[in-house]
């Protein structure tokens, strides 16, 4: 069976802003929200805007804690756009082309790729932090067509 992946147009479907690549990445990580701190997956309080509180240690967490997104300001459909497009490409693909492709500056683009490249490096828990339903957050993350 032969795995190919999906147009850019099907992933601009897929997710056309932010909250649609959060409700994703959410699926993908846990299999309900689980607390990064304690591991507590019963006692979450969620917040709205993606935060969720854990009513065990009190602490305040999102998709993003303990990922490479972690600290970032970049919205999460261009994270995903930037995975697609790092994937993608042959040869890769330099900062300055990122910038120009997902709409930030260069040093944001820079930033991210050193980011996507650590990810995908020979260490699975470098950047990406412990993942409970799926793979770490690299290119495995991206949704394929079969």
């Amino acid at each position: 069976m032969s795995r190919s992946a999906i147009s850019t147009f099907e992933l601009f479907q897929m997710f056309p802003d932010a909250e649609s690549a959060r409700l994703y990445l959410e699926a993908k990580r846990w299999c309900g929200a689980t607390c990064p701190a304690c591991g507590e997956a019963g006692r979450i309080y969620h917040k709205g805007g993606g935060l969720y509180r854990c009513n065990v240690d009190l602490s305040v967490f999102s998709v993003r804690t303990g990922t490479i997104f972690e600290k970032s300001k970049v919205p999460l459909h261009r994270w995903l756009y930037a995975m697609y497009l790092l994937v993608t490409s042959r040869k890769g693909i330099s900062s300055l082309q990122l910038a120009k492709q997902i709409g930030v500056t260069q040093k944001t683009a820079w930033f991210m790729l050193q980011r996507l490249r650590g990810a995908c490096g020979n260490d699975p828990t470098e950047l990406t932090g412990s993942l409970a339903c799926s793979a770490p957050l690299s290119a495995a993350a991206l949704p394929t067509r079969t």
